[in-house]
């Protein structure tokens, strides 16, 4: 009887490993376009855009306030983690109030990518007419990109315990995860996540 459960396990894995390598490649889409995942690529973009004096002053005042941004974001989103799971652990919890907290979050955190994307296109701005195309070529193929596995750093859908799929943590409820743009997720005690 173990055998035969360890051999059709086996099978599925196989059949399972197939259909995955035929089903058609998937793009990333834009709203999944992190600053997170981008900053590490701009390093080898700026040496390939062959930027003047002026140019790389603003490329690089530019990277320090994306850096610290992300810095400063991640530190608001570690306290909100650990006040949220605080709160939950409480006596006469009101997830309500918990979720306010979340919100906040979510509306500073798109409002962080706004002032990204200004702040970037203010040096796209700046390239001349050959490196705005290289950067669009690199946006293009960000766009175009298979994930390996079906995941990209969080960016691209994954799968949580109890089998369903999430983008970046857009979930609420009753436990599970709780999120908005720009990849916060709160994982709330008793949820999936």
């Amino acid at each position: 009887m173990r055998l035969n459960f360890s051999s059709t396990l086996q099978r599925l894995a196989v059949a399972l490993a197939l259909s995955a390598a035929l089903l058609p490649a998937r793009a990333l889409p834009v709203m999944d376009i992190r600053a997170e995942d981008m900053l590490p690529m701009a390093a080898e973009l700026k040496k390939s855009l062959n930027l003047n004096a002026n140019q790389q002053i603003l490329w690089q005042q530019t990277e320090t306030k994306t850096r610290n941004l992300l810095r400063e974001r991640q530190a608001r989103r570690e306290r909100l983690q650990a006040a949220t799971l605080a709160g939950a652990q409480g006596a006469n919890v009101e997830l309500r109030d918990l979720a306010k907290a979340v919100d906040e979050e979510t509306t500073a955190s798109a409002l962080e990518e706004k002032l990204l994307r200004e702040w970037w296109l203010t040096v796209n701005d700046a390239l001349n007419e050959t490196q705005r195309q290289a950067v669009v070529q690199l946006v293009a193929e960000q766009l175009q990109r298979v994930p390996d596995s079906g995941a990209h750093n969080g960016a691209m859908p994954h799968k949580q315990e109890g089998g369903e799929q999430h983008r970046g943590g857009r979930k609420g409820g009753m436990g599970g995860s709780v999120g908005g743009p720009g990849g916060a997720s709160i994982s709330l005690p008793g949820g999936g996540g």
